[in-house]
């Protein structure tokens, strides 16, 4: 029975969790990838992110087993690992570089617009 309810509280929570319409000037939580940044090997894709103050930026990793990190210059950080996600959220303005530490050369920025009309990825790469 215990079993049961843990079932049924978990999918009333992620019924939740989809319901309603965000509109067009919210901030976009990764969910439909739009701020999804992939982490492979040797580099973040897009490299790039160009977001409104608010959002949420999801690293997902798809390394092949190759641990990556993703360390930002004002000291926040993933943990070293092979898969998973990593989210986090910009709440002011700005632009924030990152890196792998563990493979020099596989860099990535998110910038953080003050406007709600945030741009999309661009560029891919991160040699």
């Amino acid at each position: 029975m215990r079993y049961v309810r843990l079932v049924i509280t978990t999918a009333a929570v992620m019924a939740l969790g989809c319901g309603g319409d965000d509109g067009p000037n919210q901030p976009n939580d990764g969910g439909d990838g739009a701020n999804t940044v992939t982490v492979s090997n040797n580099l973040f894709t897009p490299n790039s992110l160009s977001v409104p103050v608010g959002t949420i930026v999801t690293w997902q990793w798809n390394s092949g087993g190759t641990a990556h990190n993703v360390t930002f210059d004002d000291g926040v950080h993933s943990e070293s690992m092979a898969s998973g996600t990593f989210p986090r959220t910009f709440s002011v303005a700005g632009t924030f570089p990152y890196q792998c530490t563990i493979h020099p050369g596989m860099a990535g920025s998110v910038t953080v617009n003050a406007s709600t009309t945030g741009g999309g990825g661009t560029g891919g790469g991160g040699y």
